[in-house]
């Protein structure tokens, strides 16, 4: 229950934040009490993972916070600022250890049917955010007017979600999710009613398509890619035939967007397709992947755990800045931030991590099991790769870690086991 509760939090953490408690800053934490009740309830019944991805967290956990401490004694780093740090580091880290020992196949349904059922009216939130100029209320952010795109008065939709990086990241995982829907034959799927997954699949679609996000869009291209894969791996013609056709009727979903907004519809094709653009995606994606060990200037110390996270300083008008004198690239900034030792330590942990996590989701598939797991490695890979983990992780990292929390509780709990799941709960917290 905590799970779902706690992802429900995260999903409607904004809606709180800009709607009914603009500029009350504290409530961007909302999201983190269920999950600390999670993580405190398994403490208590001991329902957690004891194995090797548990002692992963415990390592890199002790090198930073000891990381941290060394920065405030010997440069003086501001306690609050690593407090924050430390949070935005570490925090959604347990959700890897407790949530999947709860997502048995029975609850990884319920999972999926009811993100795909919510895109529905999420789908609707969106159009109304993409039909409205950036000053209306349905646009509004916790700090005011909604983000708009260069050269229109057209609003970056942003769903229940505070900022659009938020709310892509929810999508992408919708339209994974989707995808595995149509990986397995109907009598296994969570959806049963064939038409009622029709429906979820073009307003899961149309979710990215009317966002006007690049991120958002490129981010559920990945889960489609990976649904792609994933049948291939299957070698099933029904499932090649059902993704192959997803893809054919995304154009039909993307011209949707231009009788939705033909303002929004032209920008983001310019964004897609403009040479300015080009060249920037070009330097951003090359940067993305091996920026943090080209760019950042050698650093035992760095320049603080917590220095490019917005919520650290709290208060200051430059509050934004931090981050950009640093640098926007997440794991470039992680470097910079903790030094470049431990920095190139926590970078390629992550990154270990993430390609592990799609080399386990290859073999929950080959293996027969939840194919969902496939698409989502790819959507996920992508945003813990090259976009933001550590500088919004309320947002981020939370929607991250939970989704492979659920590639996990598949490798935990395989489809069609269920006489067995309380047995590979216990096997699970000896070992991974």
């Amino acid at each position: 229950m905590l799970c779902f509760v706690s992802f429900g939090a995260i999903i409607f953490t904004g809606a709180v934040r800009k709607w009914l408690f603009p500029g009350v800053s504290v409530m961007y934490l909302l999201q983190d009490v269920p999950i600390g009740f999670a993580y405190l309830y398994a403490l208590w019944t001991g329902l957690f993972d004891r194995g090797y991805l548990f002692l992963g967290i415990i390592l890199l956990s002790t090198v930073l916070i000891l990381q941290g401490l060394l920065q405030i004694i010997v440069s003086g780093l501001s306690v609050f600022v690593a407090v924050v740090g430390i949070h935005h580091y570490l925090f959604y880290l347990p959700i890897l250890v407790v949530f999947p020992l709860c997502l048995t196949e029975k609850y990884r349904k319920k999972f999926v049917r009811w993100n795909l059922i919510f895109s529905i009216p999420m789908c609707l939130l969106a159009i109304a955010q993409a039909l409205s100029p950036k000053s209306a209320w349905v646009n509004k952010s916790s700090e005011g007017d909604a983000f708009g795109l260069p050269g229109a008065e057209v609003a970056r939709v942003s769903g229940t979600f505070n900022f659009t990086v938020f709310y892509g990241i929810w999508v992408a995982i919708a339209v994974a999710l989707c995808m595995g829907e149509w990986l397995l034959p109907k009598e296994r799927r969570a959806m049963q009613n064939q038409w009622l997954l029709i429906v979820c699949t073009f307003t899961v679609n149309l979710c990215h398509l009317v966002s006007a996000s690049r991120s958002a869009i490129m981010l559920a291209g990945m889960a489609v890619l990976g649904g792609l894969v994933g049948a291939i791996v299957l070698g099933s013609t029904r499932a090649i035939l059902a993704i192959v056709g997803i893809c054919v009727l995304l154009p039909v979903a993307a011209g949707m967007t231009y009788l939705i907004s033909p303002d929004e519809f032209n920008i983001v094709l310019d964004r897609f397709t403009g040479s300015h653009y080009v060249d920037d995606g070009k330097n951003r994606i090359q940067d993305g992947f091996i920026g943090f060990a080209t760019i950042p200037q050698f650093s035992l110390i760095g320049a603080g755990i917590g220095m490019g996270v917005d919520a650290s300083h709290l208060g200051n008008a430059d509050t934004y800045n931090f981050t950009y004198t640093l640098s926007e690239g997440d794991t470039i900034r992680n470097v910079m931030e903790l030094g470049t030792p431990v920095g190139l330590f926590y970078v390629l942990t992550r990154i270990g991590f993430l390609f592990g996590m799609v080399f386990l989701s290859f073999r929950i598939v080959r293996a027969g099991s939840s194919p969902h797991v496939l698409p989502l490695s790819f959507c996920l890979l992508a945003q813990a790769y090259q976009g933001d983990l550590t500088r919004a992780a309320t947002m981020t990292a939370s929607q991250v870690m939970v989704g492979y929390a659920f590639i996990l509780g598949a490798y935990y709990y395989p489809d069609n086991t269920t006489s067995l799941e309380y047995a590979a709960g216990d096997s699970s917290t000896r070992s991974v």
